[in-house]
């Protein structure tokens, strides 16, 4: 069979797997009263996470290629970004930024804050050549872990108080039963995990092929597939409410920042950070600009646009055309 044609048929599982988890998610969250803002930034996030996981992690056990778990993970940041300018498009009253609530500056600002520390810890390990490892585990996947258990717990504080009173009863699944979809939800999980060790071997197989970069590899073609879980969910989270949707999108991002330590715990060689190149900074640093200019939006809440995209969403596609065009260059 051509590598090809197993990329397209795993993505198109994958993609469907994506869909039905984030769909049970959905579901889950009313039978347990969840409210729709954490429904977006939590039981979505965490459902439409769960391809970058898998893929990134058998990159590393199963293929031995960490530039791949890098630019899959560095890809998708990047990528599910570019899915917000695509939300203002298909929204089409204006730009999304100025109807999102402003708590998603704390998500997106958590972001850029692990990114930076980051890209910073890479920079140092190729300028210096000096680590601090524990195990060969490197210093700086505590420091994140430490830094993602904080934003999370001031994230959800903040939707708590936020939310506090305002839980509306929905009956969108009134006839779907709890413990089926639970069952249902747990086993896309596994088909995930299982498609998700498929396509990263299917990606080794057109490094190979095509005598390409992992990280190149990685970042426009596995994270583009691990991506379309957030970008169906989003669309059609988008009919209902766009926090939702935008949470979705921010939510997925600070939740995939845990890849980097779970490869990290999983390369035992040495420190994931290491191992991967310094090509990888360029990526990190276009998901830190497309999240400032997230940010940016949000506090500016700009009303013009032009051709249906606020200005914030055609700095983005501007970003993500002329990022995506130098990356190729610079790792093809």
């Amino acid at each position: 069979m051509s590598v090809w044609l197993k990329f397209i048929l795993c993505s198109i599982a994958l993609i469907y797997s994506g869909y039905k988890l984030s769909y049970l998610g959905d579901v889950i969250s009313e039978k347990t009263r969840i409210t729709k803002t954490l429904m977006g930034f939590a039981i979505l996030a965490v459902a439409t996470s769960m391809p970058e996981f898998v893929t990134s992690s058998a990159s590393i056990v199963v293929v031995k290629a960490p530039d791949l778990a890098a630019g899959d993970l560095f890809g998708t940041l990047v990528v599910n970004l570019g899915i917000i300018a695509l939300l203002d498009l298909i929204e089409g009253e204006g730009p999304i930024m100025l109807k999102a609530h402003l708590n998603h500056i704390l998500y997106a600002g958590w972001t850029v804050i692990i990114l930076a520390f980051i890209s910073s810890s890479l920079l140092l390990r190729v300028i210096t050549g000096k680590t601090i490892d524990f195990w060969n585990v490197g210093m700086e996947s505590f420091v994140i872990i430490v830094l993602f258990l904080i934003g999370l717990k001031i994230i959800f504080s903040l939707e708590k108080s936020n939310q506090k009173g305002k839980f509306k009863t929905s009956q969108a699944y009134k006839k779907v039963k709890l413990k089926s979809a639970i069952l249902r939800f747990v086993f896309f999980i596994g088909m995930i995990f299982i498609l998700g060790v498929w396509l990263s071997k299917i990606g080794k197989e057109i490094v190979i092929f095509m005598g390409w970069h992992d990280a190149l590899v990685g970042t426009l073609f596995l994270a583009v597939v691990t991506s379309f879980p957030e970008f169906i969910v989003s669309v059609s989270a988008l009919k209902f409410n766009v926090d939702m949707a935008v949470g979705n999108i921010l939510g997925s991002n600070f939740f995939d920042l845990m890849i980097v330590p779970l490869c990290d715990f999983l390369l035992r060689e040495n420190a994931f950070l290491s191992a991967v190149k310094i090509e990888n900074l360029f990526t990190i640093m276009l998901a830190i600009i497309l999240s400032t200019i997230v940010i940016v939006g949000l506090i500016c809440r700009s009303k013009r646009s032009f051709l249906k995209l606020g200005w914030d969403a055609i700095a983005m596609v501007v970003v993500l055309f002329g990022g995506g065009i130098f990356l190729t260059i610079l790792l093809k």
